[in-house]
């Protein structure tokens, strides 16, 4: 399913943001074309995108964690992106600006302003407003007219108690944690996956990542993977059992799967079948999503970085600029 996408983005009025626009985009699986035109006082953008691999809410979501940028979507008329004004260029050049700006940018801040709610694939983005020092606050960028604001909902810094009863990857005590909220079932979750096993490989003994479970209720296998995930977790396994999940969701789930792989880790299987069959963990596992909702969370992934929301499948860049950053305060 191919969509032609035509916005306007208020306040990437500088080269540099244009270019990191244009990187950002480009890096996302999905975007079929992409041109970006300079306007007086907006940033136009013509894209034409697989919808069977990216919405257009994760659209929005990558332009507006590169800054403190505001979307139009315009319905396309004749002549509104004038074909004679020059694209920019959208591939890196020279000393690579948007390299660079993203960096500037994310060392002031991360504007999340959510634009829409889009249940279906669950992506959102706060804008964070804490009174206490925060690396993420957006530092605002100039407009020669006046461009209209989005209401958004605002996500507080979080403070979570980490105890051992816990799912956590890495050095317990490491300086930075990860609380990531999570959906088996989600495809973007298993796109985020393997960025979240460089960033602890890379990071090791810096970084901890904490798993709570948030199953969306449009994914109908969804609830009773992560129950399976805790009763694997009752022999000691939820890690193994949670990246077993996350290499076979392509092929689909099933109770029969769920069972077969806790044979494949050789785990007690009929203590494993009467607890997943029981739903003795479907409490719990609410009791995660209920959480997740009281601190701001409505999709997956929701990653916490020191307590900052930021949700979606960001790239890997995104989270290691953000993490040096605190490293070398």
């Amino acid at each position: 399913m191919r969509t032609k996408l035509n916005l306007k983005i208020h306040g990437a009025m500088a080269a540099a943001d244009r270019q990191l626009l244009a990187d950002n985009l480009k890096s996302q699986e999905g975007i079929k074309s992409l041109k970006l035109f300079p306007f007086k006082g907006f940033t136009g953008v013509k894209m034409e995108i697989d919808g069977h691999k990216i919405s257009k809410q994760q659209i929005f979501d990558v332009i507006k964690f590169g800054g403190d940028f505001k979307i139009e979507e315009q319905i396309e008329t004749e002549g509104e992106i004038s074909a004679d004004t020059a694209p920019v260029n959208s591939q890196s050049t020279g000393a690579n600006p948007a390299k660079t700006s993203f960096a500037l940018g994310l060392l002031v801040g991360l504007a999340v302003v959510s634009l829409a709610v889009n249940i279906l694939l669950g992506y959102f983005l706060f804008k964070s407003n804490s009174a206490a020092p925060n690396i993420w606050a957006p530092t605002p960028t100039p407009s020669p007219s006046p461009s209209p604001q989005v209401q958004g909902a605002v996500a507080p810094v979080q403070d979570f108690s980490i105890t051992k009863d816990d799912h956590v990857r890495g050095e317990f005590e490491a300086p930075i944690t990860l609380v990531e909220y999570s959906d088996f079932e989600c495809p973007f979750c298993e796109r985020h996956y393997p960025t979240l096993k460089k960033i602890l490989s890379d990071y090791a003994g810096q970084v901890r990542l904490v798993y709570k479970h948030f199953p969306l209720g449009f994914h109908p296998n969804a609830q009773k993977a992560a129950e399976a995930s805790e009763c694997a977790d009752e022999q000691g396994k939820f890690w193994e059992y949670h990246d077993k999940l996350f290499a076979n969701q392509p092929g689909g789930y099933g109770l029969d799967k769920f069972k077969q792989w806790a044979e494949d880790l050789d785990l007690n299987v009929a203590k494993f079948n009467d607890c997943l069959d029981a739903g003795k963990y479907a409490g719990k596992v609410q009791a995660d999503e209920t959480d997740g909702q009281g601190r701001g969370v409505q999709g997956t992934p929701a990653t916490f970085v020191n307590g900052q929301l930021v949700s979606g499948a960001v790239p890997y860049e995104s989270f290691q600029s953000v993490i040096d950053q605190i490293l070398n305060k």
